[in-house]
C-alpha cells in the first residue's frame, strides 16, 4: 500500500496512495488567514488530502491542521482545483516522523471506524 507505485481503483483513477473519507474539520492556514473547513466530505491519505473548499490559490502554500482524534499538522501546496468537484488538491510537502506517525494513526482511525474510500 505505501510502495509509492500506483494503485488502480475504481474506474480510470488511479492515484499514488488510496483516500479515506474525512469527517472532522481541517484548518488551513493561507499567507496569515486560518480557514476552517467543516464539510465532512473531504477526503485524506499518506500524500495529501481534498477540501471541499473554492477559492484556494494553486501553487501556495499551505499548513494543514486536524484537532483530533489525532492532532495532525503538515506544509503543503494547494496542486489543483476543480477536477470536477468544487474543492481543492493539497499535497503534503514533507512529513516529520511525528506527524507522519499521526496521519498514520488518523487514517487508522477512519478505518476502524468504517468510513469508505474516497
Amino acid at each position: 500500500m505505501k510502495s509509492g507505485r500506483e494503485i488502480g481503483m475504481e474506474g480510470s483513477n488511479t492515484r499514488t496512495f488510496p483516500r479515506m473519507l474525512l469527517d472532522r474539520p481541517v484548518e488551513l492556514q493561507i499567507n496569515g488567514d486560518t480557514i476552517r473547513v467543516d464539510n465532512p466530505t473531504n477526503n485524506l491519505s499518506v500524500g495529501g488530502l481534498f477540501v471541499h473548499r473554492t477559492g484556494l490559490p494553486v501553487g501556495a502554500s499551505v499548513r494543514v491542521r486536524i484537532a483530533e482524534p489525532h492532532p495532525f499538522e503538515a506544509e503543503g501546496r494547494i496542486c489543483n482545483v476543480g477536477n470536477g468537484e468544487a474543492g481543492a488538491g493539497i499535497g503534503f510537502a514533507s512529513l516529520s516522523g511525528r506527524s507522519r506517525e499521526a496521519l498514520d494513526e488518523l487514517i487508522e482511525d477512519l478505518t476502524l471506524r468504517g468510513l469508505p474510500a474516497a
